[in-house]
């Protein structure tokens, strides 16, 4: 009786598939070509292997009688699951490494016996059982970029501002695109006072900008770059020229942000402080500088720099009033301000 139990597992995990692994029989990144005449192909991933070839029980989109072909369903055997989702694309690749199918993903499930399958619909006449499923290396990448990107923003949470770099860098290794990855690089960067650093990952974020889908990312992204500007014009000796066009980038960066969100304190201080510092230098119109501080304070009543800076523009003025009224606010907000003091 023990000698037929232990004949009949070894026979189901042979017939079954009793191990939920797939192994791989070679390179997991490869080149796919789709004729013989291509010399260079494109990268792909290697992600598993065509298990069977069916009919499918639902009829193709194209198909306005409804007919039901042979060959119009893949079932799928992958390495694991990291990477694919539903809705992806991938493609079905012959030996000779020639793409002779498309498949979008319609279902992913696990199966206790043969680990992680999927399920797509389609025209799968050119493809056999065996072939392997390969996955554009971009796509694939960019997946994995986005769950370092997530270890980062963990780390960074928790202030460990080392650690989090460490997983953005991985992150950049598998999409150097990643404008939400470069962005938060050059917020660690702009936090440390390293502002060449900074501006260049703003930078590279600022080229992929189509790629940041939220509004938040984009007015973070330009209030970063004028901060930098700014504090650049402040404290970096630069040239005269150097400073104006420092300026003029700052000015449209917080222009940018303040299309975003109109009442932006930080956005509206930055803005009045370029407008603030040329005014200083030169006899133009400050009224521009004045409005943007206006706004500040009307956002934030006790905003030291803001008030300190309508000071200053209502003495230079000869509004000696309003001067000190806003010297008084400054010192509200911080009671040992001693440039609101001497005001």
């Amino acid at each position: 009786m023990k000698h037929l139990l232990f004949f009949c597992i070894i026979f189901a995990s042979a017939v079954y598939g009793y191990s939920a692994d797939l192994k791989r029989t070679g390179p997991r990144q490869t080149s796919a070509f789709y004729s013989y005449g291509e010399i260079t192909g494109w990268s792909v991933i290697v992600i598993g292997e065509v298990d069977s070839i069916g009919v499918s029980d639902i009829p193709q989109e194209n198909d306005l009688k409804g007919y039901i072909g042979e060959k119009t369903k893949l079932t799928a055997r992958l390495y694991s699951n990291e990477g694919v989702k539903t809705g992806d694309e991938l493609f079905v690749m012959d030996k000779n490494n020639l793409i002779n199918g498309r498949v979008k993903v319609a279902y992913i499930y696990k199966s206790t016996s043969f680990g992680y399958m999927l399920i797509a619909y389609g025209n799968f006449r050119g493809c056999s059982p065996g072939e392997r499923v390969v996955q554009r290396a971009s796509e694939q990448y960019s997946d994995y970029a986005v769950v370092h990107k997530s270890r980062g923003d963990y780390f960074r949470e928790k202030g460990d501002d080392g650690r989090a770099m460490a997983e953005y860098k991985k992150a950049l290794a598998l999409d150097n695109g990643s404008p939400e990855v470069h962005l938060s690089m050059g917020e660690i960067y702009l936090k440390q006072g390293m502002l060449q650093y900074a501006f260049r990952e703003f930078s590279e974020a600022k080229k992929s900008l189509a790629r940041l889908y939220d509004n938040e990312d984009k007015y973070l992204l330009f209030k970063g770059m004028a901060e930098i500007r700014l504090r650049e014009i402040l404290e970096a000796p630069l040239t005269k020229e150097k400073r104006e066009e420092f300026r003029k980038d700052g000015i449209a960066f917080c222009k940018e942000a303040l299309i975003i969100y109109p009442a932006s304190a930080d956005a509206n201080y930055f803005l009045g402080r370029f407008y603030y510092k040329k005014s200083m230098m030169i006899e133009d119109d400050d009224s521009i500088a004045r409005n943007c501080f206006l706004k500040v304070v009307e956002a934030q009543p006790q905003h030291a720099g803001a008030n300190i800076a309508l000071s200053e523009l209502y003495f230079k003025h000869r509004n000696r009033e309003k001067a000190e009224y806003y010297a008084l606010q400054a010192l509200k907000g911080n009671p040992h301000n001693s440039r609101a003091l001497e005001l």
